[in-house]
């Protein structure tokens, strides 16, 4: 694997401010087979099956440094590190906390009715989960750290002084801001202290109602927004209230998946501070390299 990354790391053009980070992975949230969700491998995606069975008699979820899971990725960033020789970030693996990860222990159905029928034990695997992630994170820090202690993530190419990581709850989608507010929140709260810099990962428009307890996160440093397929693009003009709203309260934006049309009218509407331009398409196209260098040209008196 840290062959094949160094490869292909090797073959690619880094355009503008496009992090040259690579983040080698199997799958997405990280953190569900250390805690023994068993990965499903199949031709182009990485599924989980759930592990909790009976609530009641599951042991508490440890993390365990010798688990094979996390041996395995333990190695693969080791050697990743080692062929990069300085030349590319190693970002870290998709670690994240809260109530993805339990989702991925329990099932989706079995969780929904659990944070009906059982919230106390939804807590306290909230809890557990958090510690496991801390103990995880600090785990692979230690190896992708760069001399000065910092670091890139590598899911939305991230870098930062110290810990700096990528928080999500996709499972936002399927239930009310009350509850988002009862099982997600406080453990927001807890990961934000524990991150020096962190980003929340806001994916598709039913989780968008969750907006305004995201902003009332204090430390929680930037929001990104990633638009369904049901709603506009993230360089339309029918979110700049929405980027205005995070601007506003201190929090920088993320704007995901942007046509280059779009990028300078986005920029006068909501102002360049605090605001990274993710953009990836030109008249509907995937962008090219040049086009990249061009746009990058025109922003320069923006970022002044």
């Amino acid at each position: 694997m840290a062959e094949r990354i160094f490869y292909d790391m090797a073959h690619k053009v880094w355009p503008a401010d496009v992090l040259p980070v690579a983040w080698p992975d199997i799958g997405t949230v990280t953190l569900a087979p250390y805690l023994g969700a068993i990965p499903k491998y199949e031709k182009d995606n990485i599924w989980y099956q759930s592990c909790i069975r009976n609530p009641d008699a599951h042991p508490p979820l440890l993390f365990d440094p010798a688990h094979p899971y996390g041996r395995m990725l333990k190695t693969v960033l080791q050697k990743t590190v080692e062929y990069s020789q300085g030349h590319y970030f190693v970002g870290l693996p998709a670690i994240v906390p809260n109530l993805d990860v339990l989702t991925e222990l329990r099932g989706t159905e079995n969780l929904l009715m659990d944070m009906i029928e059982r919230p106390a034990w939804v807590h306290q695997k909230l809890h557990e989960i958090e510690m496991a992630y801390r103990q995880a994170f600090d785990e692979l820090y230690e190896i992708v750290k760069d001399e000065d202690n910092s670091m890139a993530f590598g899911y939305f190419m991230l870098w930062g002084p110290g810990r700096t990581g990528l928080l999500q709850c996709d499972t936002a989608a399927m239930f009310s801001p009350k509850l988002f507010d009862d099982f997600v929140v406080p453990y927001l709260r807890q990961s934000v202290e524990y991150l020096e810099h962190s980003m929340y990962h806001v994916d598709g428009h039913q989780c968008l109602e969750n907006v305004n307890s995201l902003l009332e996160i204090e430390g929680l440093d930037a929001i990104e927004w990633t638009p369904d397929p049901q709603v506009p693009p993230g360089g339309s003009p029918h979110w700049y209230d929405l980027y205005k709203k995070i601007l506003n309260t201190g929090k920088s934006v993320w704007v995901a998946n942007i046509d280059v049309d779009d990028a300078i009218p986005l920029l006068d509407a909501i102002g360049p501070k605090g605001v990274y331009l993710n953009v990836v398409t030109a008249g509907g196209e995937k962008i090219r390299p040049e086009q990249m260098e061009q746009l990058a040209d025109k922003l320069e008196s923006y970022r002044r």
